[in-house]
C-alpha cells in the first residue's frame, strides 16, 4: 500500500511531462543562468545572507521592414549573460499591443511610421515587459549586410514563400521543403508579404529563418576581430555579432488570432500572445531586462524547475501571476524533483503574502535560506507535488488584487 502514493506521483510527473507540448524545452539560457548565478556571490551581510548577482542580460530589438515600409517580422535578442551567443525570440508583427482603457485597439506593427520609431519600440517593450537597450529596424540592404558573415544556410520551410511585388505580381521566394539558400534569400523570406495573406500563414517562415541561422552558427562563428564579452554592445550590429559568435537558442511565442468582437471591433488580422509564456521566457533569458509590474507591493519570485519542461514552467508561472506575484527569474535546475514544492525565504515576513499559495500550486513547505539572488523575495523550487496537484486540472482561485493596488 505504501507504494501507491509513490506510483501516483510518478504517473503525475510522466503525464505532465509527456503531454500536449512535452517536446518543448526551455532555452539553454536557463542552464547558463543557473550556473552563473550560483557562481556569483556578491558578499555577506550582517545576517550571514549571501546575495547572488544575476549576470546582465541585455535585450535588443530586430525588426525587418519591406519596400512598402511595413514591419514584416519582430524579433528580440537576449544575450547570454557573460558568454557569447544568446536567445532570439520571434513574435507576430501583427501582435495585439497592450493599450490603455481609453486607447483604440492596435497591432504592434501599426505603431511603426518609418520616421520616429519610439512608439513602436515602446509597444514591443510593453507587450514583453522588458527594457530594450539596442534597436535595429532594418531594410533589405542592411539586413543582407548584417547576415553576410553567416553564409549559405540550410532551411526547412513548411510552405512556399511568396511576395506581392509593387506591380501586383506574385513572386515565389522559396519553396516548401529543405534546401540550402544564400543569405539574400533568408532576408527575402523575412521581408516577404503576400497581399491579403494572414500573418498565421507566414509566421512559421520567420522561425525557419532563425532556426537556419542558429544551425549554421552552431557553437559560434569565428569573427574578425574576435567578439568580446567584457562590455555590453553599444550598437545593434555589435549585439548581432555577439549573438552569432556563440550558440543560439530560438523561441517563437505562441499566438492566437483575435476574433471579431470587443477586442477586435474592426475584424483586423491580429494576434494575442500568452502572457504566462511571455513572462516565463523573458524571466528565463532576460531577467535583468524585465521591467517592474503594474502591481505595486508584489513579491518578486524566483522559480527553479527540475523538470526541464516548458509546460510545467508555464503553468506554475500562470498560477503565480494569477496570485499577484512578480515572476522575476525562471531557471532550470538539476533533477529529479523533490517530493514537495519548497518556498525558500530570507525574511519570514514575505510568507504573509503567500499564505494561501497551496490553493494555486498545491502542497508547499517553507524554509529559511542564507542566500538569494538580487531583488528576489521568495524562491520557489517546484516539487512532484505540483505535478500531482495538476492531475485534476484545478481552477485558479479568484483574487481581489487589481492593477494599482498599493
Amino acid at each position: 500500500m505504501t507504494a501507491i502514493p509513490h506510483r501516483q506521483r510518478q504517473r503525475a510527473i510522466v503525464a505532465l511531462c509527456c503531454g500536449v507540448a512535452a517536446a518543448l524545452m526551455l532555452p539553454a539560457g536557463l542552464v547558463v543562468g543557473y550556473n552563473s548565478v550560483l557562481n556569483s556571490g556578491n558578499g555577506t551581510n550582517v545576517n550571514n545572507v549571501k546575495t547572488l548577482t544575476i549576470p546582465s542580460t541585455p535585450v535588443a530589438l530586430l525588426a525587418t521592414v519591406n519596400s512598402s515600409n511595413e514591419v514584416t517580422s519582430i524579433n528580440v535578442i537576449a544575450l547570454s549573460g557573460n558568454s557569447l551567443g544568446g536567445t532570439i525570440i520571434s513574435l507576430p508583427a501583427k501582435s495585439m499591443a497592450e493599450v490603455a482603457d481609453d486607447e483604440e485597439v492596435r497591432r504592434v506593427s501599426d505603431s511603426y511610421t518609418g520616421g520616429d520609431a519610439s512608439a513602436f519600440v515602446a509597444d514591443v517593450e510593453g507587450l514583453l515587459d522588458v527594457s530594450i537597450t539596442t534597436v535595429g529596424i532594418l531594410k533589405r540592404a542592411d539586413l543582407i549586410d548584417l547576415f553576410e558573415p553567416i553564409g549559405p544556410a540550410e532551411i526547412l520551410l513548411d510552405s512556399d514563400v511568396r511576395n506581392t511585388e509593387p506591380d501586383g505580381a506574385q513572386r515565389t521566394i522559396a519553396k516548401i521543403g529543405r534546401t540550402t539558400v544564400e543569405t539574400k534569400t533568408l532576408v527575402d523570406i523575412l521581408l516577404a508579404r503576400q497581399t491579403d495573406q494572414a500573418e498565421a500563414d507566414r509566421f512559421n517562415h520567420q522561425k525557419s529563418v532563425l532556426t537556419a541561422i542558429a544551425n549554421t552558427v552552431g557553437l559560434g562563428l569565428k569573427l574578425e576581430p574576435a567578439v568580446s564579452t567584457a562590455e555590453t554592445p553599444a550598437d545593434f550590429k555589435s549585439v548581432f555579432q555577439r549573438l552569432i559568435s556563440g550558440p543560439i537558442q530560438v523561441w517563437q511565442f505562441a499566438a492566437s488570432a483575435v476574433p471579431a468582437g470587443d477586442l477586435n471591433p474592426n475584424s483586423i488580422d491580429m494576434y494575442q500572445l500568452d502572457p504566462a509564456e511571455v513572462t516565463m521566457i523573458m524571466a528565463s533569458v532576460a531577467p535583468t531586462s524585465k521591467t517592474s509590474s503594474d502591481l505595486t507591493g508584489q513579491l518578486s519570485v524566483q522559480i527553479d524547475s527540475p523538470f526541464n519542461n516548458a509546460v510545467v514552467s508555464r503553468e506554475i508561472v500562470r498560477r503565480l501571476m494569477a496570485k499577484g506575484l512578480n515572476i522575476a527569474l525562471v531557471r532550470e535546475v538539476p533533477g529529479p524533483p523533490q517530493e514537495i514544492t519548497r518556498l525558500l525565504y530570507v525574511d519570514s515576513n514575505v510568507l504573509a503574502g503567500v499564505e494561501d499559495l497551496a490553493g494555486f500550486i498545491g502542497e508547499v513547505s517553507a524554509g529559511r535560506t542564507n542566500e538569494r539572488a538580487q531583488g528576489i523575495d521568495l524562491q520557489i523550487v517546484i516539487g512532484a507535488s505540483f505535478a500531482q496537484f495538476l492531475e485534476s486540472n484545478p481552477e485558479i482561485p479568484t483574487t481581489t488584487l487589481s492593477v494599482g493596488d498599493e
